[in-house]
């Protein structure tokens, strides 16, 4: 069952449920309860999801689906303001949550058996600033995500154009440091870690870019770079998310120029291989469902469910739902009923 999170102050009534069938998308009734839910993440072994509260105060919410109905579980804070990314440790043991609006990353603990939220049992704030003086006047934690081993964790930080590395153990942050620092005014946004685990990519919010990395010892090396957006659609582009699929492709959404374009490695470089018009504007996030694509568009209050690029061109959505504040999509299954 795919799921689509909402922005109350853009007219969001909580959480949909999203039907799809060959020729159209059916949106059902909301859960109220989980509300500014711009982000969450899935545990399948304590059957649970936790959400992003995106307000000044920030929260993380656990709900479980019993019989077609959400319950919540427990609510905690993030520590900081408008908490926009959530993680979830391999161990299942705990979330590091990405808080936007005063750059700082929290661990917070988890029971793996019940998926009740404990308390923070750690938080880094750091301070700084970048080059664009609207977006970059402080630091902005956009992701933070864990390694494979749960052993380090990855901090994007949008306002200081750096990506931070953390060694984690029992919750807790022993170790920092900088694994990449990015040219200013580069904004980057969300990093994925690549199945090869030799590489990550790296979209770029305020530059539009996408970044193949190299995963080192000391850090992160930047080994080819790519516009987002096709030539020509860039100059007001803005990245949007980023998702590798079960293939080792490489989607992102282009917010200005509207689209979701593919690519790939090949030869150590990155190379595009088709993009799509969303239908919508200012696609924010996506879920990747086998050949298809659900895309939530923030501007325009909308979902479109379209066909992955595979070649260089342009193509309409399958179908389209107004769904008003979307911001993100979710898939988990549907349980006891």
């Amino acid at each position: 069952m795919l799921w689509v999170g909402t922005y109350a102050a853009k007219g969001g009534a909580g959480l949909h449920p999203i039907q799809r069938s060959d020729a159209a998308l059916r949106v059902g009734e909301p859960e109220p309860g989980i509300v500014n839910a711009s982000f969450g993440v899935w545990s399948d072994a304590a059957r649970t999801a936790y959400f992003v509260d995106e307000r000044e105060e920030g929260r993380i919410t656990a709900w479980r689906r019993d019989s077609g109905r959400w319950r919540s579980i427990g609510a905690e804070s993030t520590g900081g303001a408008l908490p926009c990314y959530v993680s979830l440790s391999p161990d299942r043991r705990s979330v590091a949550v990405a808080n936007y609006g005063d750059g700082s990353v929290a661990l917070i603990g988890l029971d793996p058996e019940s998926g009740r939220l404990g308390q923070i049992t750690d938080i880094v704030r750091h301070t700084g600033r970048g080059k664009d003086p609207e977006r970059q006047e402080g630091p902005h934690a956009h992701c933070a995500v864990f390694t494979e081993d749960g052993r380090e964790l990855y901090h994007v930080d949008l306002g200081q154009d750096r990506v931070f590395a953390y060694a984690i153990a029992s919750g807790r942050i022993e170790r920092q440091a900088i694994a990449l620092v990015l040219p200013g005014g580069a904004g980057p946004r969300h990093i994925a870690l690549h199945p090869d685990r030799q590489h990550a990519l790296l979209l770029c919010e305020l530059s539009g870019e996408l970044l193949l990395l190299r995963r080192e010892s000391e850090g992160l090396r930047v080994i080819h770079a790519l516009p987002g957006a096709p030539e020509g659609g860039g100059a007001d582009n803005l990245g949007g998310h980023l998702s590798i699929a079960a293939d080792g492709s490489i989607l992102v959404t282009n917010r200005g120029h509207d689209s979701l374009a593919e690519f790939a490695i090949s030869g150590g470089r990155l190379m595009r291989r088709g993009w799509r018009h969303t239908g919508g504007a200012s696609p924010r996030h996506f879920h990747l469902d086998g050949v298809h694509a659900l895309v939530a568009h923030e501007e325009s209050g909308s979902v479109s469910l379209l066909a992955r690029p595979s070649a260089e061109g342009d193509a309409g959505p399958c179908a389209t739902a107004a769904v008003p504040g979307a911001a993100f999509v979710i898939d988990f299954p549907e349980l006891n009923g």
